[in-house]
């Protein structure tokens, strides 16, 4: 399909269900997604389950998205949006399990 534009592809998958074409448009920018999430996150683990995001936002999206969108310049912005969304999420993470490390090891205290 290298002469049907990205928004004729977006549309087929959201008004026809077309897996092909959305197959086709994950296949042409997930270069793109991938190499900006791993820019945001670092890890490659991270960078793909980012990637895995923004496609299924993509997905979700794919019939609110106006004509003129440039798809470029739309899934770079997500990704970057998710990325820090995720980034922020994993130091929650983190936070929470170094607080419950600390309250493990604290010693139990008794009442006298």
């Amino acid at each position: 399909m290298p002469d049907v534009s990205d928004m004729e592809l977006l549309r087929d998958y959201s008004r026809q269900g077309s897996e092909t074409a959305f197959a086709e448009l994950v296949q042409r920018h997930i270069a793109l997604v991938y190499s900006a999430a791993f820019r945001h996150a670092g890890i490659a683990a991270h960078a793909e389950e980012i990637t895995q995001a923004v496609f299924v936002i993509l997905a979700r999206k794919a019939a609110s998205l106006r004509p003129d969108t440039v798809l470029d310049a739309w899934l770079y912005e997500t990704t970057r949006l998710t990325s820090l969304s995720f980034l922020r999420g994993e130091r929650r993470r983190q936070f929470r399990e170094q607080e419950a490390y600390m309250q493990s090891t604290l010693p139990e205290s008794t009442d006298a």
